[in-house]
C-alpha cells in the first residue's frame, strides 16, 4: 500500500471516529429527556422552518408574535437558517424520516460536528497531521463547542461555524496557492461559504471584518500583494454584492450600508489603491504608496461617518464589541443572560492551555508567514469577542483547538533531533537484522511523550474537566446527558390547559421569556418573546407587572389581552430577592442604579433593593417589602399557593413541577 493511501485512509478515520465522539455527546440529552427542543429560541427556528415547508416562504407575518404589530422574519430573522434546515429535512424524509419537529431536533447533533473536517484540512495543510489530530480531538471534546450545539439546540450556530471554517480553510488555500488563477478559484469558493454563513448567523462579521482588517495589517506591515488582496477581498466582496441583490436580507440588514461594512468598504479601497498604485506613474504616490492608500480608505470611512450614510450597530452587537459600553438607562439587553460577559475559561477550561500557548508561539515565531498571521489575529479576536458575551465562546473553540495543534506541530518541532536519532538507530539496527529495544526507544523519547501528554494530550482530553454529580464522578463533556430538553412538569400542564382551554384569538401577556413556549407549545398569541426586538413593548409589561394591578388591566386592555401567565420560581424566586423582577425592575425604570455592571452593582444593592427587600444582614435572607407585595407580579405569583384578592384578575389555572406550584394563569374578570 503506497503511503498516499495509508495517509489516506489515517486521515478518514480520524476525521470518522472525531466526529462520532461528537456525535454521540450532542445526543446524549435525547437519552433522558426525549426528542425535544430546548425551551428557548429553537421553538421560533422550528415554527418559521415548518412554515416555509409547508407553504415553501418564509412567511412575512407572524400572527403569533407581538400582538398587534407582529414582524416580518425575512427581515428579521436569518433565512438560510430554514432554508438548510427544510433541505435537510427533506432528504431525511426521502429515508424515512417523516417527523419534522424529531429532524430538527437531531439537525445540531448530526451537523455541527462537520467542523472537523475544514479544520482537520486546515491543519493539516498548515502543521501536518499531528496537529490535524489534535485538531480534530480537540474541537470534538469541547464544550464551549458542544454546549450551544446539542440536540435540541436548533439554533444559527451549527450551521455557521461548520461553514465559517470552511471559509477560512479556504481563504488560507487562497493565500497559500502559487498560480494566480487558483487563488481566485479559492477566494471564490471561500466567498461563497462566508455569504452563506451571512445568512445564518450575525457572528460571520468575525470573518467579513476580520479579512478586511488583515488587508488593512499587510498594508501596515508592506506585504500586500495582488495575491492577498484576492484572497482577502473577494470574501467579503462577494457579500457585499449578494446584499445589493436578492440575497439583501442575509445578515438582517442590507450589509452595503451597515456600520460594520464601513471597514470593508475602506479597506478594500485602501488595498486596490496599494496593490495598483505602482503602475501609475503618479509623483504623489511614489514614495508614499502605503500613506496614501491609508489615507484614501481613511477618508472613505471618514465619509459614511460624516454623512451617516450606514445603519448603525444596534446595543446587542455595540455590547458584544464594547463589553463595557455603557447603555441606555432601563435598556433590554443587560437583562438577557446570553448577553452578559462570556464564558470563556469556563466552559474551554483546560483547552487554554495549549490553546493559549499555541497563540504564543503562532505569533512570535510566524508572524512573517501571512497565512499563519491571519490565524494570529482571528483567534485573538475569536478570544476577545469569547469573552464579550456569553453565547460566543463556540466561535472561539475551533480556534483554540487549531491553536492547540499548531503547539502540537512546536513540541515536535523542539525535539525533532530526538525523534530523528531514534530513527536513524532503527534503520542502523535494522541493516543488522536487529531492533532497537523498547525500553531505549521509551528513554530516548521520554522528554517529548511527557511534555505533549502534559501539556497537550491531558489538557484536550479533559477539558471541562471531571465534576462530582450525584455521588458519581463524570467527565464533564459527558455531563450532556443534563442538558433539560423541553418544558418542565408544570409548564407542560400550563400549555396543555392553554391550548384546550382559551380561544384561538385570545392573547397573553407574560414576561418575554415565555413568548416562544405559549406560541409553540399552546399555540397562543403573545405581546413579546425571546426575539426582544420590540424594547417598548417589554418595557410596557414590565412597567404592569411591577407596578398595581389597575397598571396591569391597562395593559390588557391596550392590547385586548384576556390571560396573564406568570412562571413563580423563575419570576420571584423564593420571594427572597432573586428572581426575573429583578430585570423587570430595571427595564420598568424602578432602579436608579443597574445591578449589571459592576460599578453599579453596590449602590444598586444598598439604594435601590431595599426599596423592595430588606436584607438581614445577620443571616443574609431577604424580606418582600409591602411596596413589593403590592405589585401585580408577587401579587399573583403569591396567589398561587394561597388566596389573593385581586380586583381585576382571577386565578384559573396552576401548574405544578414535582408538586409545587411552577406556574399560574390568570383571567381577566368579566
Amino acid at each position: 500500500m503506497s503511503s498516499e493511501r495509508k495517509g489516506l485512509i489515517i486521515d478518514s478515520l480520524v476525521v470518522a471516529a472525531t466526529y462520532l465522539i461528537s456525535l454521540v455527546i450532542r445526543i446524549l440529552p435525547t437519552f433522558k429527556y426525549g426528542a425535544h427542543l430546548t425551551a428557548d429560541d429553537p421553538l421560533l427556528h422550528y415554527r418559521i422552518t415548518k412554515a416555509l415547508i409547508e407553504t415553501g416562504t418564509i412567511p412575512h407575518y407572524d400572527p403569533l408574535s407581538w400582538f398587534p404589530w407582529s414582524f416580518d422574519p425575512t427581515k428579521i430573522l436569518p433565512p438560510l437558517h430554514y432554508y438548510t434546515g427544510a433541505a435537510i429535512y427533506f432528504v431525511a424524509s426521502a429515508l424515512g424520516f417523516k417527523d419534522l419537529y424529531t429532524v430538527v431536533v437531531y439537525i445540531p447533533a448530526f451537523f455541527s460536528p462537520l467542523v472537523i473536517i475544514p479544520l482537520y484540512l486546515l491543519a493539516k495543510e498548515l502543521w501536518g497531521r499531528p496537529a490535524a489530530i489534535i485538531s480534530a480531538l480537540a474541537i470534538s471534546l469541547s464544550w464551549a463547542y458542544a454546549s450551544r450545539s446539542l440536540a435540541g439546540f436548533y439554533r444559527h450556530e451549527q450551521f455557521a461555524i461548520p461553514i465559517l471554517m470552511a471559509s477560512l480553510y479556504f481563504t488560507v488555500k487562497a493565500m497559500r496557492a502559487k498560480e494566480l488563477w487558483k487563488t481566485v478559484l479559492y477566494a471564490g469558493i471561500s466567498g461563497i461559504f462566508l455569504v452563506y454563513a451571512s445568512g445564518v448567523w450575525a457572528a460571520f462579521r468575525l470573518l467579513y471584518d476580520g479579512y478586511a482588517l488583515f488587508l488593512i495589517i499587510l498594508l501596515l506591515l508592506n506585504r500586500l500583494s495582488i495575491k492577498e488582496l484576492l484572497a482577502l477581498g473577494l470574501p467579503p466582496l462577494y457579500v457585499l454584492v449578494a446584499s445589493f441583490g436578492a440575497l439583501s436580507n442575509l445578515a438582517f440588514r442590507k450589509l452595503y450600508i451597515s456600520f460594520e461594512s464601513t471597514l470593508v468598504w475602506a479597506a478594500l479601497l485602501a488595498s486596490f489603491v496599494y496593490v495598483t498604485s505602482p503602475k501609475l506613474n503618479l509623483s504623489l504616490i511614489k514614495g508614499r504608496r502605503r500613506e496614501v492608500s491609508l489615507a484614501v480608505g481613511l477618508l472613505l470611512l471618514l465619509g459614511f461617518l460624516v454623512t451617516g450614510a450606514y445603519h448603525p450597530l444596534t446595543g446587542r452587537l455595540m455590547r458584544v464589541l464594547n463589553p463595557s459600553a455603557k447603555l441606555w438607562h432601563g435598556n433590554v439587553v443587560e437583562t438577557v443572560a446570553e448577553h452578559g460577559s462570556g464564558a470563556l475559561v469556563e466552559t474551554m477550561t483546560t483547552l487554554l492551555i495549549p490553546g493559549v500557548m499555541g497563540l504564543f508561539f503562532l505569533g512570535v515565531s510566524r508572524w512573517r508567514n501571512n497565512d499563519e498571521l491571519l490565524l494570529f489575529v482571528l483567534s485573538l479576536a475569536s478570544l476577545y469577542f469569547a469573552l464579550s458575551i456569553v453565547r460566543l465562546p463556540p466561535i472561539a473553540a475551533p480556534f483554540m483547538a487549531l491553536m492547540a495543534g499548531f503547539f502540537t506541530e512546536k513540541v515536535l518541532e523542539l525535539f525533532q533531533d530526538r525523534f530523528k536519532r531514534v530513527a536513524s538507530l532503527e534503520r542502523a539496527m535494522s541493516k543488522r537484522g536487529a531492533k532497537l529495544p523498547l525500553s531505549k526507544k521509551v528513554k530516548m523519547l521520554k522528554a517529548p511523550v511527557i511534555t505533549l501528554t502534559l501539556l497537550v494530550v491531558l489538557p484536550v482530553l479533559l477539558q471541562g474537566g471531571i465534576i462530582r454529580y450525584s455521588g458519581r464522578y463524570v467527565f464533564t463533556p459527558l455531563m450532556a446527558s443534563e442538558y433539560s430538553l423541553g418544558f418542565s412538569e408544570g409548564w407542560r400542564q400550563t400549555l396543555s390547559w392553554l391550548k384546550n382551554n382559551t380561544k384561538p384569538s385570545d392573547v397573553v401577556i407574560s414576561w418575554w421569556d415565555y413568548g416562544y413556549w405559549m406560541q409553540t407549545g399552546a399555540g397562543k398569541i403573545t405581546l413579546a418573546d425571546g426575539l426582544t426586538i420590540n424594547e417598548t413593548q417589554i418595557r410596557l409589561i414590565a412597567k404592569a407587572f411591577m407596578g398595581s394591578e389597575e397598571e396591569m388591566l391597562k395593559l390588557a386592555s391596550m392590547f385586548n389581552a384576556t390571560y396573564v401567565v406568570v412562571d413563580v420560581p423563575a419570576e420571584v424566586g423564593r420571594f427572597s430577592g432573586g428572581g426575573k423582577w429583578v430585570a423587570m425592575a430595571w427595564i420598568a425604570e424602578k432602579f436608579k442604579y443597574s445591578p449589571y455592571r459592576p460599578d453599579e452593582a453596590q449602590k444598586w444593592f444598598t439604594q435601590d433593593l431595599p426599596k423592595y427587600f430588606n436584607v438581614d444582614r445577620n443571616t443574609g435572607m431577604a424580606y418582600p417589602t409591602e411596596r413589593t407585595m403590592n405589585t401585580t407580579l408577587f401579587k399573583m405569583a403569591l396567589g398561587a399557593v394561597r388566596e389573593v384578592p385581586m380586583n381585576y384578575f382571577e386565578r384559573v389555572f396552576v401548574g405544578k413541577t414535582g408538586g409545587y406550584v411552577h406556574v399560574v394563569v390568570y383571567k381577566l374578570k368579566g
